[in-house]
């Protein structure tokens, strides 16, 4: 049986396979992400990027599993309750309480404020449609010691004060909205792989911020990786509307507790030659602990 041949009742998907992650090149300049005005629009971003061909391995035959704390990331099943991914309303009555629920879980926080609802899909006509952005095909972490702070101010206003003096993180869940995932997946990098040196930052110019408290230089800030042979890549193949990925994003700790997994959709090769277009949603959360 070949590495993509399935036997009855078997995880989804090859053990491993190899597929150009773009990184960016560190020129001695600052690159600037350009976030459009309507979601839809295409981003671009100014700077060098190189393809290097990566190994990303099938994490659902890992047999020791994951965790937030180790390798920066972990999967777990998830039964919502929401019918309509689509619906505003449903992601803040019934998806928010779910997701902060789960989060607390498996992180073992005290509090959890999911802050952030990002919907994403491949096909443009849908894009231009709901305003919902495309994938990222880029390995990064959505923040620095910068932005983290600022993006706490933003959420909690003046109550940012007193929570900035203990220890928080950010948590991304991610899911499909509809159907498994046959195109685009996102692979996550465990965090123990990753050099700090080689981390980048970016300034993200993003127009439809328009809260009094932001601040260009600093909320809009977040880490792009350059070129490290000994980044681990994961991803779980075809994941289904009742799977999620959990990646932390940012961590206060800096007692070897992992900070941050980098996370990057890539084009997956072993995609159906006609694949549904990928519909996914990610919240974003701050964690908090007693």
């Amino acid at each position: 049986m070949s590495s993509q041949e399935q036997e009855l009742g078997s995880p989804p998907g090859p053990s491993e396979i190899e597929v150009p992650i773009h990184y960016m090149v560190d020129t001695g300049e600052t690159p600037v992400f350009h976030q459009t005005a309507s979601a839809a629009d295409p981003v671009t971003m100014r700077g060098t990027r190189e393809a290097r061909p990566m190994t990303i391995r099938n994490a659902r035959l890992q047999p020791d599993g994951f965790s937030l704390d180790v390798e920066g990331f972990t999967f777990a099943e998830h039964v919502t309750a929401v019918a309509d991914f689509y619906d505003d309303a449903q992601l803040s009555s019934v998806y928010t309480p779910e997701i902060e629920q789960l989060i607390a879980r498996i992180a073992g926080a005290s509090e959890v404020v999911v802050f952030d609802h990002t919907r994403r899909s491949t096909d443009g006509a849908q894009r231009v449609k709901r305003d919902w952005r495309d994938p990222v095909p880029l390995p990064h972490s959505d923040y620095t010691d910068a932005s983290a702070a600022q993006r706490m101010r933003d959420v909690f206003g003046d109550g940012a004060d007193d929570r900035l003096t203990r220890r928080f993180a950010v948590v991304n869940v991610w899911r499909s909205m509809t159907g498994p995932i046959e195109q685009w997946p996102v692979a996550v990098c465990d965090a123990r792989t990753i050099n700090d040196d080689r981390m980048h930052k970016i300034v993200r110019s993003a127009p439809h911020r328009t809260e009094p408290s932001f601040e260009y230089s600093r909320s809009s800030e977040t880490r792009h990786a350059s070129y490290d042979a000994n980044h681990r890549w994961f991803y779980f193949p075809q994941m289904t509307r009742n799977e999620t990925l959990l990646f932390k994003n940012y961590d206060t700790l800096r007692d070897g507790t992992a900070r941050y997994a980098l996370h990057s959709a890539f084009e997956d090769p072993t995609s159906p030659s006609d694949p549904a277009p990928r519909e996914s949603i990610e919240s974003r959360a701050f964690l908090f602990f007693d």
